[in-house]
């Protein structure tokens, strides 16, 4: 089987509500098919998320299954990372979804720009009540979430993937790539849809502030990280 460009990895649990939402996403990308493959890992779900990515019609979709839930959704999504196959990386959760030109824009810029490392964009906030917000993630990469941000494979692989200890793994993974001298690339247009739900990690203020905190101390300075609060 000839090697996908891009391997977009998904972990999900007990997330039959929304996870076709993301899977048609990835479907309306507007790169060719054979370009990409989208690794699902369910993550033990007891509801019916892995009938429905099994019946989802994409020759491009895989997916992994954990037979118990591992009790963290990185743990999920490294071992996703591990499984995947191409040369370019990005994470779309189970509850969200990419715009149309996520996948080609930003693998043609790490195609053509071998000095960018890793490459994110604006995006727009939904929230329960219907409101889209668009957020200008602006040169502060720390604005952005894990969701949409593309990185080299084997690049994310020697830096040890996400720590699966930290609240907000996807900060401290960036924050060692700035201190290692990885550059960033900015898309100033927004290329997906990040979904915010009451109940998730993010809407608890105090867990918001442990991460926060637990960011300070790994990493030794403040740090300006974006505002999750509704």
């Amino acid at each position: 089987m000839k090697r996908p460009s891009v391997s977009i990895v998904t972990a999900a649990y007990d997330a039959e509500k929304h996870v076709e939402r993301a899977l048609r996403s990835v479907r309306r990308q507007t790169v060719d098919a054979a370009r990409i493959e989208h690794v699902v890992v369910d993550d033990g779900s007891t509801d019916g998320t892995a009938a429905i990515v099994e019946e989802f019609d994409a020759s491009y979709l895989r997916l992994v299954q954990n037979e118990r839930n591992s009790g963290d959704g990185t743990i999920a999504c490294n071992r996703g990372i591990e499984e995947a196959r191409g040369e370019y990386l990005v994470v779309l959760d189970a509850d969200d979804e990419f715009l149309p030109s996520l996948v080609e824009r930003q693998s043609d810029i790490l195609a053509a720009e071998p000095g960018i490392d890793f490459v994110y964009s604006d995006y727009y906030e939904r929230f329960p009540d219907g409101e889209r917000v668009r957020v200008d993630t602006g040169a502060n990469v720390l604005n952005t979430v894990k969701v949409g941000t593309m990185h080299r494979t084997e690049q994310l692989r020697e830096f040890g993937l996400y720590d699966p200890e930290m609240i907000f793994a996807e900060y401290d993974l960036l924050l060692r790539y700035l201190d290692a001298g990885l550059d960033g690339y900015h898309v100033a247009e927004p290329l997906f849809v990040y979904h915010r739900r009451r109940g998730s990690v993010t809407s608890d203020g105090a867990r918001v502030e442990a991460g926060r905190e637990e960011l300070r101390a790994k990493h030794g300075r403040e740090l300006r990280i974006r505002d999750y609060e509704f």
